[in-house]
């Protein structure tokens, strides 16, 4: 994560510590990412209990978890900064 925003030149690390609520948004984001390869897996492959299928889903949801985690901890970054800091698109870039 840069240190200023490129845009309005705000700090990004408002004090020690910050970062450690975007473990639950990473959290909630891991979820729902998980629960939309469910149904495309079910609706693509479909799952039932009498076959491995569940477990072939297991492997496939760990593996896209752990190529897409850079992104979703990016993401969890961003939202939980949103959640602090304005984005006002009309002030000037500080230096």
């Amino acid at each position: 994560m840069e240190k200023h925003c490129p845009a309005c030149g705000q700090e990004t690390e408002l004090e020690i510590g910050f970062w450690y609520g975007t473990g639950y948004i990473s959290y909630v984001l891991a979820v729902l990412f998980s629960i939309l390869n469910l149904l495309w897996y079910w609706l693509v492959f479909g799952i039932s209990w009498r076959d491995d299928s569940i477990i072939y889903w297991l492997i496939i949801n760990g593996i896209l978890l752990i190529l897409f985690m850079p992104i979703l901890m990016r993401l969890s970054r961003m939202v939980y900064l949103n959640f602090y800091v304005y984005y006002d698109p009309e002030t000037d870039k500080q230096d």
